[in-house]
């Protein structure tokens, strides 16, 4: 509690030491002298600690402030760090699948291209079975057309 004047500090101790003790003290006593250089002496270390206190505080938060710009540069440089390997990383992929592209497609033209010729030659196997039932069909049929002809040139 502070006060203006100090009559009213010798006011506020008088209070003060009813409100604790029940004691009624007067503005002549004795007591009162130790007891208002006691809040005086008081008033001053708690003065002096506030302001030391408030130096330390503020030395503190500039301390506090460079370490926050440190921590705030470093992050910033890991950011850049971060998107350099990135970077480098679809660089690798890309050159990676361009070496292995060309090998995918001979892969898969070759494997192509095979089962197309297996494809083709079963197909010309198949051709052949028709073309030799074909061939074995027109030939009956011949030799019926000159059995006929002959058996009807022979009966007429």
């Amino acid at each position: 509690m502070r006060t203006d004047t100090p009559a009213d500090d010798a006011d506020a101790v008088i209070a003060e030491v009813f409100r604790l003790t029940g004691t009624r003290l007067t503005r002549d006593d004795p007591v009162m002298a130790v007891l208002l250089m006691q809040r005086q002496m008081f008033q001053t270390a708690f003065a002096g600690f506030a302001e030391h206190q408030a130096e330390q505080r503020q030395e503190f938060l500039n301390r506090l402030a460079a370490h926050e710009r440190k921590i705030t540069a470093a992050a910033a440089q890991l950011e850049s760090y971060r998107e350099q390997i990135l970077a480098d990383f679809v660089r690798q992929a890309d050159r990676h699948i361009e070496e292995i592209e060309p090998k995918i497609y001979a892969s898969t033209s070759r494997r192509v291209a095979q089962d197309i010729d297996k494809a083709n030659a079963r197909l010309e196997g198949r051709l052949k079975i028709l073309l030799a039932a074909t061939l074995a069909a027109v030939s009956v049929l011949a030799v019926s057309v000159v059995w006929l002809v002959f058996t009807v040139s022979k009966t007429g």
